[in-house]
């Protein structure tokens, strides 16, 4: 019984989707046509929502029950004897007979279930559906629908005019536009509407579809769309042509055409421009060049940055790079990161925030990180990217410092083994932090080893200071010498045996008496040797430092103690203070050698001063330098129109193709000032096609193309003449012109 109810059920789930697919085939129908003929994505989309809606209101699939599919099953199966309903009755409140029935029905139902047939009107549907979209396409490709949309009636300001190119005087009315349209499609990632327009001129995005549609008011033999120094037939026949392309450059076109009688016509030029898409713009706020944080302290870095494009932006980025180590063994990480804010895809403007958390980094003191900001925008295929300026984070090493010297080479001789000292710390603090969760017998060991470690980097500065021994700084401690040597026997006495070689002693003349000033007396050796005899002189530090080494020292003698009373707690004060102590001494201990620089030759003394320079010769060089001139064509077009002026000779085919290389010479410039040159270069055009010119457009394409050419150098050079203003009086008294 329950299959014989699912049956029922995915009929009517059938009928539904049937139903409901019926509008959907007409509002795509209805959204493709209105793409193809009104040529805009956002149209389209309306008309598809607006007719889906009213379809769907209309056929109500919602509205079908399951009485309405047990009464078509009844309609369609006559094997089913009306009693399709009772399989979704209850059979507990069914009487005995009606419980046959339903049991019969069901039986029936299961082996009649593909006789099931559902009213419906896809095919017919799809098929009307069809039909639009091929007219639709029909009329599209023909170009009728888009010059049907044009206004007759065009601006003055937008009417094309023509000019004859043929000599021979005609009683003909020239052909002329009666509609025209200018369809500009942006690039599909701008998400512009196609723009119309009946102006000539145009300035449009970069990599922008331009398409010509013209009409003529009478029939034509051909138009030709004049880009540059191309020439492009445009598509068509009789009256209407149309032309379609790709601006992916400034240039200026016109149109040529001829009439039913083979009379050439070409119209002004007219300018087409393109701009670029930008890229995009970042803008970085609370956020400085440098940013250094201490290794107790909090390492969050939290700035905000806005973005902004002119068409929609694609993706945006931290790019970030951890740089640990120093010198050879240096290593860097590269990581790309998320901002806090997620990005909205196709947004033109929008801000963004980040907290840089160094510590989530894997940062530890000494490491440095550069990062920027890199966003991408929407532009197809090779899209726009923009970068920040480099940002950088370090995080301070209280062992080691990184200087730099201005004007000198530094070298730091410190050894390596001063870092040790920040190792104890962490050790340490280690030690601290396990001590819940560890044994007592390994935290005493591991507190007395620390101890031992820093017993043994206490040593090793006490080699610094001169100490020799573990115990600590050498006592001196004067004792009278005994009369008699016990050892006299057993050992050599090296400086007593030798007694009878040493040279004399010579004494001045001075106060015996006075036995202290002996003692007193200056070594003149003392600063150039080390008295090993003395820790307080046998040091590799200078006198400034020595206090701040014992203080160091005296605080490692401190830590050591309480780690070798298992109170770490207490030890890591004075090891804090050892390694300030520490970090002060090595930056305070540098050497800096001289800047190598330039070492001139000595200088003979002989020569110095008495002027000869017989042994010294000068340099020079003749070298010519022949520059390509970018104006040829302009310069002799100039001349030529001279010529033509002065004579009544006619322009030939030779000037007409000297004119037009003139013309493209004069166009580089014209595109970057179309406002300037646009009139000069139009009249150049006509000269290079037409025959019949007056004397009126030589003297304007003249003036023109002498504003146009660039002024030559003036060179310096020598006057033949001088002149001052007593000679100018004294000419002026001769009457002498």
């Amino acid at each position: 019984m329950k299959e014989a109810q699912d049956i029922l059920y995915g009929a009517l789930r059938k009928w539904r989707l049937l139903k409901s697919t019926e509008p959907l085939l007409v509002a795509l129908a209805l959204g493709g046509s209105a793409y193809l003929l009104l040529s805009s994505f956002w149209v389209a989309v309306l008309a598809f929502l607006i007719s889906l809606s009213v379809g769907l209101w209309f056929v109500r699939p919602w509205k079908f029950t399951l009485a309405q599919i047990c009464s078509r099953v009844d309609e369609t199966i006559p094997t089913m004897e009306h009693s399709t309903g009772l399989i979704l009755e209850n059979e507990n409140q069914l009487p005995l007979l009606s419980k046959i029935q339903r049991a019969r029905a069901s039986e029936t139902l299961k082996n009649h279930q593909r006789d099931i047939r559902i009213e419906h009107a896809l095919v017919p549907t799809a098929g009307v559906s069809l039909f639009v979209v091929l007219l639709a396409w029909l009329i599209h490709a023909s170009g009728v629908f888009q010059l049907d949309r044009n206004t007759k009636n065009i601006p003055e300001a937008d009417v094309v005019t023509f000019q004859p190119l043929d000599s021979t005087d005609l009683e003909i009315l020239p052909p002329k536009i009666r509609s025209q349209e200018i369809r500009i499609s942006y690039p599909n990632y701008t998400q512009k509407l196609d723009t119309y327009t009946t102006q000539m001129n145009l300035r449009v995005l970069e990599g922008s579809r331009i398409s010509w549609n013209i009409v003529f008011d009478q029939s034509v033999n051909g138009v030709q769309l004049q880009m540059g120094a191309d020439s492009l037939q445009m598509d068509g026949t009789k009256d209407s042509f149309s032309k379609s392309l790709v601006a992916d450059y400034a240039n200026f076109y016109a149109i040529k055409f001829e009439d039913s009688l083979g009379n050439s016509y070409v119209s002004d030029l007219f300018a087409l421009e393109t701009y670029k898409d930008e890229p995009p713009v970042i803008e970085m706020e609370g956020l400085p060049q440098f940013s250094p944080f201490d290794f107790e302290g909090p390492q969050k870095l939290a700035f905000t940055t806005q973005l902004k494009d002119d068409f929609g932006l694609a993706d945006v980025a931290i790019i970030a790079t951890v740089s640990k180590g120093s010198g050879e063994s240096v290593k860097f990480r590269e990581e790309r990161l998320d901002f806090d804010t997620k990005l909205s895809l196709g947004t033109k403007r929008q801000d963004f925030s980040k907290t840089l958390n160094l510590r989530e980094l894997k940062m530890e003191p000494g490491d440095e990180l550069y990062f920027y900001v890199e966003a991408i925008d929407n532009k197809q295929p090779r899209p726009n990217i923009s970068r920040t300026e480099t940002f950088f984070s370090v995080i301070k090493d209280t062992v080691t410092n990184q200087f730099a010297v201005e004007g000198t080479l530094g070298a730091d001789l410190m050894p390596d083994y001063f870092r040790s000292q920040r190792q104890l710390i962490i050790d340490t603090e280690k030690l601290i932090a396990e001590k819940p969760v560890i044994e007592t017998k390994e935290f005493n060991f591991r507190s007395n080893e620390l101890g031992f470690d820093q017993k043994a980097l206490r040593i090793k500065y006490g080699e610094f200071m001169g100490d020799e021994s573990e115990g600590g700084p050498v006592v001196v401690t004067e004792v009278e010498a005994a009369t008699e040597d016990p050892l006299a026997e057993y050992t050599h006495d090296h400086d007593g045996s030798n007694e009878h070689n040493l040279v004399a002693e010579e004494h001045e003349d001075h106060d015996h008496e006075d036995h202290g000033n002996e003692d007193d007396a200056e070594d003149p050796l003392e600063a150039y040797v080390h008295n090993h005899e003395d820790p307080e002189a046998s040091t590799l530090f200078a006198q400034s430092l020595k206090s701040k080494l014992k203080q160091a020292m005296a605080e490692m003698w401190d830590a050591e103690l309480y780690l070798r009373l298992f109170q770490p707690e207490k030890s890591l004060p004075y090891q804090y203070k050892a390694l300030k102590l520490i970090q002060e001494i090595k930056n305070s201990a540098r050497i800096y050698v001289h800047r190598i620089g330039f070492d001139p030759p000595p200088i003979k003394e002989d020569k110095r001063l008495t002027g000869d320079l017989k042994e010294i010769g000068n340099y020079s060089k003749n070298e010519t330098l022949e520059k390509e001139d970018e104006y040829e064509n302009m310069r002799k077009a100039v001349a030529r129109l001279e010529v033509l002026l002065d004579s009544d000779s006619k322009i030939t085919k030779t000037d007409q193709d000297l004119f037009n290389k003139a013309g493209n010479e004069l166009a580089r410039k014209a595109i970057e000032e179309p406002g300037k040159y646009l009139e000069t270069l139009q009249t150049v055009k006509w000269l290079s096609e037409s025959e019949n010119i007056d004397t009126q457009q030589m003297k304007n394409a003249l003036q023109g193309l002498y504003r146009a050419l660039p002024k030559k150098q003036v060179l310096p050079n020598s006057s033949g003449c001088y002149q001052n203003e007593l000679n100018n009086l004294f000419i002026e008294s001769l009457n002498v012109e």
